[in-house]
């Protein structure tokens, strides 16, 4: 390989609160401007906090990462997640298991992927149906979110780096993606993010979603990048 499996800050966990004091009304004001305005809305209400770890060990063929600190949101969770390469081949499997504690606040969990891809896009697929987020959309939809059947495929010059996820979340691209309203492709979508908690919406679910969760997903690399990835959760 030419470039490393992945980046540093794999696995990285992080908390979107809000800073206000009726925070769903605050995100009710956010969704309703525009331009500037919106912007400058999310950098005052919104924050984006980053799980502490005891200690980053050097990843192995079992290593484990323990976060001995709680999340500094209003609904602090705690948590353990592990990354383990398989056989021995360029392939990790990371798993990651959190406690969230019983809140009404509203808050979105990410995990961050940074791939060695650079610019380059991934291809995914919804409805078994394959596209390129951002080129080959409808005008008007959704640009900061996507839904997808649990993979993403970075083929490069350097070899294929498919991502896969048991839990198909939502994802997203680059750094800060909440309520942007994104209409042009992040500086660095080799940064994937994986949604795996958003009460944000309060539509028809309930807020208070806590207890303990598990989320697991799947990165290789292989050496050919012509031809079909495969793309399926079952061959892991």
């Amino acid at each position: 390989m030419n470039q490393p499996l992945f980046l540093d800050g794999f696995g990285e966990f992080a908390a979107v609160k809000v800073n206000a004091f009726a925070p769903r009304h605050a995100l009710a004001d956010i969704r309703g401007q525009r331009g500037e305005a919106r912007d400058r809305m999310r950098r005052d209400k919104l924050e984006e906090v980053s799980a502490t770890a005891e200690a980053r060990l050097r990843f192995g063929r079992t290593s484990t990462l323990s976060l001995h600190a709680a999340v500094a949101s209003s609904a602090p969770c705690l948590g353990n997640k592990g990354v383990g390469d398989l056989e021995a081949e360029p392939r990790v499997r990371f798993t990651l298991r959190l406690n969230r504690l019983s809140s009404v606040a509203p808050e979105i969990f990410y995990v961050a992927f940074p791939l060695p891809t650079h610019r380059l896009l991934p291809q995914v697929s919804s409805g078994g149906q394959t596209f390129t987020p951002f080129s080959d959309q409808l005008p008007g939809t959704c640009r900061d979110y996507f839904a997808i059947d649990g993979w993403a495929d970075y083929a490069t010059r350097d070899g294929r780096w498919l991502w896969v996820s048991r839990d198909a979340p939502l994802i997203s691209f680059g750094t800060n993606p909440t309520l942007a309203l994104r209409e042009q492709p992040p500086a660095d979508p080799h940064l994937l993010r994986a949604m795996i908690f958003n009460n944000f919406w309060y539509t028809n679910f309930a807020a208070d979603e806590h207890g303990i969760m598990e989320f697991q997903f799947d990165l290789i690399w292989q050496e050919k990048a012509e031809g079909a990835a495969r793309t399926s959760p079952t061959h892991w």
